[in-house]
């Protein structure tokens, strides 16, 4: 439940882009993860020195990995909502909140007080889940992480969450209070500019926390990515590479930041298992997502949809408190008792709206992939880097088209490898 708690309110309070290098396992967002889905047990897994025995029991350990993970991310949703439920239900809330009143009144602090127990205690109560995302990886041998490094990740991720909580919750209540009519349209405006200048900040203040980042060495792949973004007419402040391999199997590129932090980024598993060429085609893909302003239109897109959800919770929010009143003992909007139930309709409004969001990403991507293959003219490159991040990250082959409406933030393997071998230059 950390892990859904996490991703709630970064979405609800700032923008998935920040998620990136957050202990987490999805989601990747507008700065764009190279980790990707497949489709087609024809295409992928193409190593070489393996036999087809060897091939099948991959793509068996492939399709078993995605399940589990898809049936974990369903039961967390629904073990977030069930505990929300019962914290407000039990008046476990409106306990929390007259508990910190006895030892303060000023508002403020009362605030701040419940925001951070509340965040310490979905931690709690959601390590279960936590701790059996982490074993999953291990499981299907995937992490690189001991358990006391993941731990220590889990908690550094806290900290940082607990600092954006207590910005975002003192300015959403001191709205309540202010302007319990409009606060919903304030609160999204400071929605759309703290995401711009966590976005822009994010490579140098967040992301450095969880990874080392050095500058990519001298040598024929920095020499190539210098190129491309000469040719692709785009300025960034540095190429980056990330001990990405002290956490993960898996492989991993992004182009992230805004303004003076852009930047490129590469994981050291990229590096050390794909060739330049690949990387190069990677990287355009990435390069695409800046061109093409994907950044900047994710950023709308979430604010959008977060400005929808803060008027469904200032609709809705009233009237289950004056509904429920004995029993969640909640006095109004303005009482932060009732920061569980804003969390529990913006969850459920995000479960509403779940496939917009990947079906959004997935147009952007297919925007990205036409990109690369347009800068570098090399279909046989971007062919075998998408094979190859199918076989390190353990995709499914043959993913259910439901779980791909609703999850999928990229197109299946198959459909990018198709796209790729019809395009016409």
């Amino acid at each position: 439940m950390c892990r859904v708690f996490r991703c709630a309110f970064l979405s609800l309070l700032i923008s998935i882009t920040l998620i990136q290098r957050l202990p987490a396992q999805e989601n990747p967002e507008q700065t764009s993860q190279a980790s990707t889905m497949t489709d087609s047990s024809k295409e992928i897994l193409p190593q070489a020195g393996q036999t087809e025995l060897e091939k099948k029991e991959r793509l068996e350990k492939a399709i078993k990995y995605q399940k589990a993970k898809n049936v974990h991310y369903f039961v967390d949703q629904g073990y977030t909502i069930l505990l929300l439920v019962l914290f407000l239900f039990l008046g476990i809330s409106a306990f929390l909140r007259r508990q910190i009143e006895r030892f303060t009144k000023k508002r403020f602090w009362v605030v701040a007080i419940y925001t951070l127990l509340f965040l310490i205690l979905a931690f709690i109560t959601g390590f279960p889940s936590s701790y059996y995302g982490f074993s999953l990886e291990h499981k299907y041998e995937l992490s690189n992480q001991t358990f006391p490094q993941w731990l220590g990740e889990e908690l550094k991720g806290l900290l940082v969450i607990g600092i954006i909580a207590l910005i975002s919750v003192e300015g959403i209540y001191q709205a309540l209070k202010k302007a319990p009519r409009t606060w919903w349209i304030y609160v999204s405006v400071v929605f759309i500019l703290f995401t711009v200048v966590l976005v822009n900040l994010a490579p140098v203040l967040i992301m450095p926390l969880f990874n080392k980042y050095t500058p990519l060495p001298q040598g024929e792949l920095r020499d190539k990515l210098v190129s491309l973004s000469h040719k692709a007419n785009v300025k960034v402040g540095d190429i980056f590479t990330m001990d990405m391999s002290k956490q993960t199997k898996t492989a991993n590129a992004m182009f992230t930041g805004l303004g003076n932090t852009k930047r490129i980024v590469l994981g050291d598993n990229l590096t050390d298992q794909f060739t330049s060429d690949e990387v190069e085609v990677v990287i355009a893909h990435e390069m695409g997502h800046n061109l093409l302003h994907h950044i900047w239109t994710g950023i709308l897109f979430s604010s959008v949809l977060a400005g929808i959800g803060f008027l469904i919770i200032h609709l809705t929010g009233l009237k289950i408190i004056t509904r429920f009143k004995n029993r969640l003992k909640i006095e109004n909007m303005a009482d932060v008792a009732g920061l569980p139930l804003i969390f529990l309709i913006f969850i459920i409004f995000g479960i509403i709206t779940m496939p917009f969001g990947p079906a959004f990403s997935r147009h952007m991507e297919r925007q990205a992939d036409k990109f690369a293959l347009d800068i570098t003219h090399n279909k046989e490159a971007f062919i075998s880097a998408m094979n190859k991040l199918a076989y390190i990250n353990l995709s499914d082959p043959n993913p259910s088209p439901i779980i791909e409406f609703l999850l999928y933030d990229h197109p299946p393997i198959s459909k990018r490898i198709k796209f790729a071998e019809e395009y016409k230059f």
